[in-house]
């Protein structure tokens, strides 16, 4: 047979092979994408706070915009949260005058060596001038600055895990995230959002900057919610995003799920916002990355929406995003040990709170960082303590209702709370007047406590049990200070955008109480505006 012949046969063969093959056979054409169900110029993914700031600020830049929630209503975790918002607020701070601890803390920064600081060395130079001039003036007005803020979320960050792992928040997004805060405050008011006249520290914060929202975290969902609403955002409820679409390396879309389990492909023109939170609700998660806690049990209680399971970061990581800080999890001391709920029992601001253990003994400076208080908390019989308040923070709370329930002990006596509440009376006692004469002196030799206030003196006297609870999860995916997201390389993804806690590397391995409010509308603000303009 000649060449030819034995070629002609061979062509032959291989087509028929071609055609008893599946469908597209040895010539397989690549698959044409599915025409889109919803298409607009940017798709937000969550509905939460950072979720709808980065919609209302995308549709105020002109944009269409289409917001997807896997729950059946908005909200996320801050609804649930208590809405402290940090940001230096002159206006609210020079009604404040500085403790004497507060002004013993700016003196030991002046003290602090700048190579220690890594890249906010700098960062501390320019502080150390600030708090000379601020001690030259003879001010005694509360002092702050957006250094300060920086250096505050830099300490209270910086963090090495069980494998020898240092992490530090990431300068120019904490720059971006102190520098903007005031900005957002600002942005939020004008939405409608309501903040107090009083300024003060919720746990973990380090300094008196936070800003209280009236109404809690509802209230930023239900102003945000109807901005968007006013500007035609379209929300669509119910609808779980599934995976992200990549067209030439840049996202341009993401494919869906509706309640129904209907899939729906909704195209993005400019750019994707991945807002859709942590991985604090998934225990999975949680065991496969923590490195930093010694024993979190998987059934750990968490405050969290048990919505909020990490959909976000394994969508992002599949998209080529790289992930930061992964192994962190920050657990909130002041849970109820039954539900990990946060919002129960009486307690006030970080100056006023006075813990003791089931022995009646104080343990910790409840002054200090999150994850210090909860490894306190965890070292203690049970894991369990108690936050001891008088009738100054109980105010006209129905503490009758809340003791029914089992939230609170209530007592006219310290002896009589130290019975209810099972610990030994002389122990409790010994205590308070100990903490007491601390607060007189604004001096704490026993554990450093550096803002003392709230003296326990006046009944009725409340104690509320409290518990640690895995509260937010430090990593996420990496970001720019533009909201975009990195890849591995640490380039820009195009068309992809994130903000809130599906980020990591701003907070590093600890994030401050009250950081988080403003993180999410800071770059959730950012994320929408670049995606609208395609940036």
């Amino acid at each position: 047979m000649s060449n030819l012949g034995r070629n002609k046969m061979g062509w032959a063969l291989i087509l028929v092979l071609c055609l008893a093959l599946s469908v597209g056979g040895c010539f397989r054409r690549a698959p044409k994408e599915a025409e889109a169900d919803k298409e607009a110029d940017v798709v937000v993914l969550g509905g939460g706070g950072a979720g709808l700031a980065a919609a209302t600020a995308a549709a105020e830049k002109g944009a269409s915009v289409i917001l997807i929630e896997k729950a059946a209503f908005l909200g996320g975790n801050t609804v649930l949260a208590g809405g402290a918002f940090n940001a230096v607020n002159p206006e609210l701070q020079e009604k404040e005058e500085i403790k004497p601890a507060q002004r013993a803390e700016l003196e030991e920064l002046l003290e602090a060596d700048e190579d220690e600081f890594g890249d906010f060395k700098e960062t501390l130079s320019t502080l150390k001038e600030q708090i000379q001039e601020y001690l030259d003036s003879g001010q005694t007005t509360l002092f702050d600055s957006v250094e300060l803020h920086m250096i505050h979320t830099y300490l209270g960050g910086k963090r090495t895990d069980l494998e020898g792992n240092e992490i530090a928040s990431d300068f120019e997004l904490t720059k971006t995230l102190c520098t903007n805060a005031p900005q957002a405050r600002k942005w939020l008011e004008d939405h409608g959002v309501e903040f107090s006249d009083r300024i003060d520290t919720v746990i973990g914060a380090l300094w008196p900057r936070t800003n209280n929202v009236v109404g809690m975290g509802n209230a930023y969902i239900k102003g945000l919610t109807e901005a968007a609403e006013d500007k035609n955002v379209e929300i669509m409820l119910e609808v779980r995003g599934r995976e992200l679409i990549v067209d030439d390396g840049k996202v341009v879309g993401v494919r869906a799920e509706d309640a129904d389990g209907k899939e729906l492909t909704i195209k993005a023109n400019k750019g994707v916002v991945m807002a859709t939170g942590g991985f604090g609700a998934n225990p999975e998660m949680r065991s496969k990355y923590n490195t930093f806690w010694e024993d979190l049990p998987r059934e750990a209680k968490t405050t969290n929406s048990p919505h909020i399971t990490g959909d976000g970061i394994v969508m992002g990581e599949k998209a080529g995003a790289n992930l930061i800080g992964m192994g962190f999890i920050q657990l909130i001391p002041t849970a109820h040990p039954e539900t990990g709920s946060l919002f129960s029992g009486v307690f006030g601001s970080a100056e006023t709170m006075f813990f003791v253990n089931k022995e009646g003994r104080r343990f910790v400076n409840e002054y200090s960082e999150r994850d210090i208080l909860s490894k306190a908390a965890l070292e203690q019989e049970d894991g369990l303590f108690y936050i001891i308040v008088d009738e100054k923070i109980a105010g006209d709370q129905d503490l009758e209702t809340m003791e029914e329930r089992g939230d609170i002990f209530v007592a006219d006596t310290i002896e009589k709370l130290a019975e209810k509440m099972g610990v030994p009376p002389e122990n409790l006692v010994d205590e308070v007047k100990k903490y007491n004469s601390y607060v007189d002196n604004q001096h704490d030799p026993d554990f450093g406590k550096e803002s003392l206030a709230g003296k326990v003196a006046t009944p009725p006297f409340v104690a509320t049990p409290r518990s640690p609870s895995v509260h937010h999860t430090m990593g996420g995916l990496q970001i720019d200070t533009k909201a975009r997201v990195l890849d591995k390389n640490g380039q820009p993804i195009p068309g992809f955008y994130a903000a809130g806690e599906v980020t990591g590397g701003i907070h590093a391995g600890n994030r401050l109480g009250g950081n988080a409010q403003a993180d999410i509308f800071v770059f959730g603000r950012t994320a929408g505006e670049n995606a609208a303009a395609g940036q």
